[in-house]
């Protein structure tokens, strides 16, 4: 599982001057399950929310990073429903896990161990660390130690070098931008974004030497939108890179690809979903049946469901949500001042009377998941985990 920082689906296929600004994840969709219709859903833990979504289908609640408020419980993931079936679950990330409180977080969704900023190379390639090269290095070297003793593994990077600002080494830029372009802070996400997927390439190509990647399902996807919305105007980013960009539909829309051992084949999901529809999609893949586990999820396995409703809390106000071709938005009055977008021609939706009832659903099942997160028991003090050699 690969957390890409700050990746939007709008970069897939993106060119600058006949260079594709993200040619291996143009490549691995190609001959992957690739799901571009996929909208954030985090609160203001920002990553640590994404990282929290992707292994429990719970949403976030918004105002406090649910790795603050929810690091003290036991809680049902994706790591313990794996390690139910013989998994060893392990997470990666070159800075410190006290960052967002992830040495709180890592323990309550049940990972096996952590590692943070001591297993890297302490060269700095941004204020949070080690490049994503070294975070695919030595995660690389524990996949195979874990295969060359027979262990089915699970495990999750979240990266960080494609992070705002967006100021990487001037050695590590691969793509040449216009002037205009290379001047600007639109140009730097480029470049971020751009290297992040060289990085992800090396790891791919290194999965691939090892004879791991034909027994492996490989699953990334974005936490986050990177453009800000008070720092780029969708008609400049439409402009410079000459496509279409609608705020807050492109902002908000991170892409997810699932490979299969041995696919070649690509196939292009357009089911609307979010990050907590990842965990049951990801389940169903590995044969993981939700309901005789007893597994309680908030979102929808993307392979087996016709209509979707995807809500949103943070970024939007309460009680916005996505629905196969329409993004819906609350106004101060709630439904009553609403407006409805089309996620396809990004053209108003002037009848939304219709959608009322999809609102009012997504308020309940908002309350649903507080409700059940804050029911969650307590870990004790003993159950924790640490850095080990």
């Amino acid at each position: 599982m690969v957390q890409m920082e700050s990746l939007q689906n709008f970069m897939l296929y993106a060119s600058i001057q006949e260079q594709p600004v993200t040619p291996v994840l143009n490549r691995l969709a190609g001959e992957s399950l690739y799901f571009p219709y996929i909208f954030q859903q985090i609160g203001s833990g920002n990553t640590s929310d994404a990282e929290f979504l992707s292994n429990t289908s719970i949403y976030p609640i918004g105002a406090k990073a649910m790795s603050e408020a929810f690091g003290d419980r036991i809680i049902p993931s994706l790591p313990r429903l794996l390690k139910s079936s013989g998994y060893t679950t392990r997470t990666f990330h070159v800075n410190e896990a006290s960052f967002w409180n992830r040495d709180k977080l890592y323990p309550s969704l049940g990972f096996d161990q952590y590692y943070d900023k001591p297993y890297f190379s302490q060269t700095k390639f941004n204020r949070f660390g080690a490049s994503d090269e070294e975070l695919f290095r030595v995660g690389i070297q524990k996949i195979k130690a874990f295969r060359d003793r027979g262990q089915k593994f699970y495990t999750q990077f979240v990266t960080v070098s494609s992070h705002a600002p967006f100021v990487i080494p001037k050695e590590m830029k691969r793509i040449k931008l216009t002037e205009d372009l290379d001047k600007s802070r639109l140009g730097d996400y480029i470049h971020a974004i751009n290297y992040a997927d060289y990085a992800l390439g090396t790891f791919i190509d290194e999965l691939k030497k090892s004879g791991i990647w034909d027994k492996s399902v490989v699953v990334v996807y974005g936490d986050h939108f990177g453009l800000n919305k008070n720092q780029h105007t969708p008609e400049n980013i439409s402009k410079l890179l000459a496509l279409p960009y609608h705020d807050p539909i492109s902002r908000l829309n991170v892409p997810l690809i699932i490979h299969l051992p041995g696919q070649q084949q690509g196939w292009v999901i357009e089911r609307t979903g979010g990050h907590v529809d990842i965990l049951p999609t990801v389940a169903n893949l590995m044969g993981i049946d939700l309901e005789q586990r007893n597994f309680t999820a908030f979102g929808q396995d993307l392979l087996n469901v016709e209509h979707n409703l995807v809500g949103v809390r943070y970024y939007l106000p309460e009680g916005s949500f996505f629905k196969d071709d329409v993004l819906f938005i609350p106004g101060k009055n709630g439904f009553r001042d609403g407006r409805a977008v089309s996620l396809q021609t990004f053209h108003d939706i002037q009848d939304t009377a219709s959608l009322r009832e999809d609102y009012e659903s997504v308020l309940r099942l908002l309350k649903q998941s507080d409700s059940f997160v804050k029911k969650l028991p307590r870990r004790g003090e003993n159950i924790a985990i640490h850095r080990t050699p």
